[in-house]
């Protein structure tokens, strides 16, 4: 083999160097790619997931608080009677009047669409139209937060 030929070789074996690397280098990134954008699909699910299960849990404790609020015999004290039935409709506007219709019916009556037009009625005593905003400010938050963008 002349010189020139072991020079021509060599540089031939070294291009194939560099391209066997460059390939390499590019496969490599593609797989990275492709890595990441599996990572982000299942954090994303994995968001979703939590997301739904911190709901379950939020509901299941307004219904726990409810239901020990319901089944309360009463109390003997004005007052404190006042402030049962205040966070009996403040949960059940939580909840929403879809979630327990009768229990809704019973114990908070007006629907919401009702408590809004109260709210926004003048000739209603301030503190009612006061009692009706909140009750509605609270069931327009849940449904915002229900109705929102998604985590991602």
């Amino acid at each position: 083999m002349t010189v020139e030929t072991a020079e021509t070789v060599g540089v031939i074996v070294q291009t194939l160097a560099v391209l066997v690397a460059a390939s390499g280098v590019i496969v490599a990134l593609s797989m990275g790619v492709a890595d990441r954008r599996a990572a982000d699909a299942r954090a994303d699910l994995d968001r979703r997931e939590a997301r739904r299960l911190a709901d379950h849990h939020f509901r299941l404790d307004m219904l726990v608080r409810l239901a020990r609020n319901v089944n309360d015999p009463g109390h003997t004290d004005d007052k404190v009677s006042s402030q049962l039935a205040a966070e009996r409709a403040a949960l059940l506007h939580v909840i929403g009047p879809d979630g327990l219709p009768i229990t809704w019916e019973t114990y908070v009556g007006p629907t919401v669409d009702e408590s809004r037009s109260i709210a926004n009625n003048a000739d209603v005593d301030k503190l009612k139209r006061c009692q009706n905003e909140v009750a509605v400010k609270i069931t327009d938050e849940i449904a915002n937060w229900r109705s929102g963008p998604s985590v991602s």
